[in-house]
């Protein structure tokens, strides 16, 4: 078994562009930092920190390594659109199977997000007797809302 070389958030871009370099990899589309990371996995780095995280530093140096590919400059664009309000999901319209994937699993991440916030809506209210609902429903841009609604004990049971 290799020596582990543990690769934190501190020192994670020098770390894989330090390998990067060392290897002479060519890298010119995410794939390819994506067999990158493998073999840095394979040679004994651990990456101890948060996947999303690595995948953002991936996704940052492969569009340093390759900026006149539209698709690396997309997926940064994405991430750093993603925290914005509702009003502009950041998504890019090219329809490339790598979009959809990625469009997908942002989109899932989301609705990740808004379950644990409505599973500590309902721990909070727990406390009290009164039960509560939820409408759950799309908004225009098919994105999932969740609304309490609050007590339901005085509306009338129509099923």
């Amino acid at each position: 078994m290799n020596e582990l070389k543990i690769v934190t958030a501190d020192n994670l871009h020098d770390t894989i562009r330090t390998f990067l370099v060392q290897a002479e990899s060519i890298i010119g589309d995410y794939d390819d930092m994506k067999d990158a990371i493998l073999n840095m996995i394979k040679a004994g780095y651990m990456f101890n920190m948060d996947r999303d995280r690595l995948r953002d530093a991936m996704e940052d140096i492969t569009y340093m390594l390759c900026p006149s590919d539209d698709a690396n400059k997309d997926r940064v664009e994405r991430g750093l659109e993603y925290d914005d309000d509702d009003d502009d999901d950041g998504y890019s319209s090219s329809g490339s199977d790598d979009d959809f994937e990625s469009r997908a699993a942002i989109e899932q991440q989301k609705q990740k997000q808004k379950l644990k916030q409505k599973q500590q809506k309902q721990e909070k209210k727990q406390d009290s007797p009164l039960p509560t609902e939820y409408i759950i429903s799309e908004d225009t841009k098919g994105s999932i809302v969740i609304e309490d609604i609050g007590d339901v004990e005085d509306i009338p049971d129509l099923s």
